[in-house]
């Protein structure tokens, strides 16, 4: 249990890296997104991290009653609680299951946020590049170049914004020329 353990302390700070900023004029598909997910990723983030802390209490607790009804096994000649406490050490194994699970799904979050941060580093840097450009992007090419990745998570925010990214079925025509 000291690897369940280890994990207990503050709640991850993402404050960092979500904090509001004031949406820039030249991305509001990256600052609409942003503020879109920003909400839901912290509330995920805190949900899953009390949810997290409330199973390390519940498995030490389950511990310290599996450790005290052993030592009553082992002093008395006690009544039938020996289903009991099979029951209760397959519940701390299914706890521990859960707390791994919970544990991938927080590194997948984790990740999928920095994933996300980066995608909008380089809306940045395209926009500040393009704005220092001597001639201005046309409304189809804006934003585009930095969805051309092969991610599928940018393919798909390519194909929920309705830009069109080479070799995907979102690319094309947007408006009705």
């Amino acid at each position: 249990m000291s690897a369940s353990t280890s994990l207990a302390g503050s709640p991850p700070s993402l404050s960092g890296n979500l904090s509001p900023s004031p949406p820039r004029a030249g991305d509001p598909l990256a600052s609409g997104l942003r503020t879109l997910f920003d909400p839901t990723i912290r509330q995920t983030t805190e949900k899953l991290w009390i949810v997290h802390q409330s199973q390390i209490a519940l498995a030490e607790e389950l511990e310290r009653l599996i450790s005290q009804l052993n030592h009553y096994l082992e002093t008395t000649d006690p009544p039938l609680l020996k289903p009991t406490i099979v029951k209760l050490a397959s519940v701390g194994k299914r706890l521990n299951a859960v707390n791994a699970q919970l544990h991938t799904i927080q590194g997948r979050v984790n990740r999928l946020f920095i994933q996300l941060s980066k995608q909008k580093a380089i809306n940045n840097a395209n926009n500040n590049a393009a704005s220092t450009s001597a001639t201005a992007p046309g409304p189809s090419t804006l934003g585009v170049s930095s969805f051309t990745s092969s991610s599928p998570a940018a393919a798909a925010l390519a194909a929920a914004a309705g830009v069109g990214v080479p070799g995907s079925s979102a690319s094309g025509s947007r408006g009705g020329s």
